[in-house]
């Protein structure tokens, strides 16, 4: 007679484990948005990274005329005109389903920002300052949006005032961090002098 009280994994079947989008309430596609997002980063700092310590290009250099700095150019495109207004859209939709994903979101938006701006903005290639200005405008029209729209939801749920205080929070920081960013970058470029110091004692 069959035990109704054993499970399947007691007969030796292996217990199935939760997807990683499961396990941390978030859907797929915004679990690949962001990923794929950090990829690019990576990509992109890493191909300067090598090209600085002479593997890739050692006979040119980030700012000339080469493939890798096509390369990095493109990279800077997709995250600053497409991976950034992605993770801002996909962080208010899993904010408004309650969905704590989107703090993971909106934390990664930063670093985006400051790399994908360094990469458009030391290119140095045709019009690479006119897609760093018009970056910044787009993510100025989609932060603006997403404030707006979190305003709008915060008026008409007063009864969860705290965790909209810290959506709302997050994008007050970042509107701050963003200035700060752009002037640290056109009048200081730390990152130019980290890889400039590589390319000369390494």
């Amino acid at each position: 007679m069959n035990n109704p009280q054993l499970s399947e994994v007691e007969f030796g079947k292996p217990e199935e484990t939760m997807p990683l989008y499961e396990m941390r309430k978030a859907d797929r596609k915004s679990l690949v948005g962001l990923y794929f997002s950090q990829v690019l980063l990576y990509v992109g700092f890493l191909l300067i990274l090598l090209n600085n310590l002479g593997i890739l290009e050692p006979d040119s250099y980030f700012g000339a005329m080469n493939w890798l700095t096509i390369a990095v150019f493109s990279i800077g495109v997709i995250i600053n005109f497409f991976s950034i207004p992605w993770l801002y859209l996909s962080s208010f939709k899993n904010f408004k389903n309650e969905n704590d994903f989107w703090d993971k979101e909106i934390f990664w938006v930063l670093p985006l920002f400051f790399f994908g701006t360094f990469f458009l903005y030391e290119s140095r290639v045709n019009n690479s300052f006119f897609f760093f200005i018009m970056s910044l405008l787009v993510i100025a029209i989609v932060h603006v949006f997403s404030s707006y729209c979190a305003y709008k939801i915060k008026q008409k749920h007063k009864h969860d005032l705290e965790r909209h205080y810290q959506y709302s929070m997050s994008l007050k920081y970042l509107s701050a961090y963003y200035v700060l960013l752009v002037v640290l970058l056109i009048f200081h470029n730390p990152l130019q002098h980290m890889f400039t110091w590589i390319r000369t004692n390494i």
